[in-house]
């Protein structure tokens, strides 16, 4: 997504090791929130934008930042609308498993 991002010249905030939207939500919440950013934009494919919307809102506005949200345009591919009807099954799960995470990070600070 960072090279469809056509917004302002402004710092992309990154994460690589999330491996599903819920840890990608909670494991940049932390830098996020170290920068001192209170809203966020968050860049997703069209397809991908309803499960980012519900991760991004949950665990972000808990912690008083404003989540807005860019889809760039893109082609979806059969197999990526399976996965997104797939992952729906497994997304309260992941968000518990992403708000564990985030509640031992800031234990552990």
């Amino acid at each position: 997504m960072r090279t469809l991002w056509r917004g302002p010249d402004v710092e992309l905030v990154l994460e690589p090791t999330a491996s599903t939207t819920a840890e990608n939500a909670a494991r940049t919440l932390p830098l996020v929130s170290e920068r001192g950013i209170h809203r966020a934009v968050v860049v997703c494919t069209p397809l991908h934008l309803y499960r980012a919307r519900w991760f991004f809102r949950q665990l972000y506005s808990a912690r008083g930042i404003q989540t807005a949200f860019t889809a760039p345009p893109t082609v979806p591919t059969p197999s990526a609308l399976v996965w997104e009807l797939g992952a729906l099954t497994v997304r309260s799960r992941q968000l518990s498993a992403a708000e564990e995470e985030l509640r031992r990070a800031e234990q552990q600070t």
